[in-house]
């Protein structure tokens, strides 16, 4: 029998059965899961990849910076670390804790002199020292940054009427320590855990690793190893 003129057949639309839903929804999550997977692991190559490069451009000009500010100058010392300078007994016999020959330190020093033609004193007129500052001071193996003081004294002082500690004492004073600028943004030292080597007190060996972490989600590491020398 036909439907009377002016009536309408619905049709039932099919919808989707819950079990349908669950497992669009489950491939849904699992494609969403793997893009997020991929973007961080392209985001963590990208910035690893950047790190790497800063810690290239670090080794490059941190090596020709102290090469060349150790060609012209005429000695160098190295110490244990920036405050680790002298040490007074109980007699108050004061003594110099700089190192010897086939010993390393995180602090080194370069002393620039002048000698009188006429009178033959000798005399110091500048000083620049590079020294790693540790992250963690009750730990000095751990990383930090390598900082740099470069002073020029005015009048110049005799050589043969201050020590060297009490040189440094009064231009470098120990308050600076976290205040002078920053030359390398994070490294280790390799030498016995100190960043600088005294070769057979002609040369200074630098062996450490440079990290640049920044914002980072993986740190960029590089070891370095070169050799500079005064000329005096």
């Amino acid at each position: 029998m036909k439907p009377a003129q002016g009536t309408f057949r619905h049709s039932r639309a099919r919808g989707f059965t819950l079990v349908e839903i669950l497992v669009a929804t489950t491939i849904m999550g699992l494609v969403a899961a793997g893009a997020i997977s991929f973007g961080i692991q392209s985001l963590n190559i990208y910035h690893y990849d950047a790190g790497r490069l800063l810690v290239n451009k670090d080794i490059r000009s941190f090596t020709q910076e102290m090469t060349s500010n150790a060609v012209y100058s005429n000695y160098f010392r190295i110490y244990p670390n920036f405050t680790s300078r002298s040490s007074t007994d109980d007699d108050g016999v004061t003594s110099d804790l700089s190192v010897r020959d086939g010993e390393s330190g995180d602090f080194l020093v370069l002393f620039f002199d002048n000698t009188n033609t006429t009178t033959g004193v000798k005399t110091i007129t500048r000083i620049i020292g590079y020294y790693r500052d540790p992250a963690d001071p009750s730990d000095p193996a751990s990383s930090g940054p390598v900082r740099k003081f470069d002073v020029t004294l005015n009048p110049a002082v005799d050589a043969a009427s201050t020590t060297l500690a009490s040189l440094l004492d009064t231009y470098a004073p120990t308050s600076g320590a976290h205040t002078n600028p920053t030359v390398v943004q994070l490294a280790q030292g390799l030498s016995n855990g100190s960043l600088f080597y005294d070769f057979k007190d002609r040369s200074v060996m630098i062996k450490g690793q440079i990290i640049e972490t920044g914002n980072q989600m993986r740190r960029a590491v590089n070891t370095y190893n070169f050799t500079v020398s005064p000329r005096g």
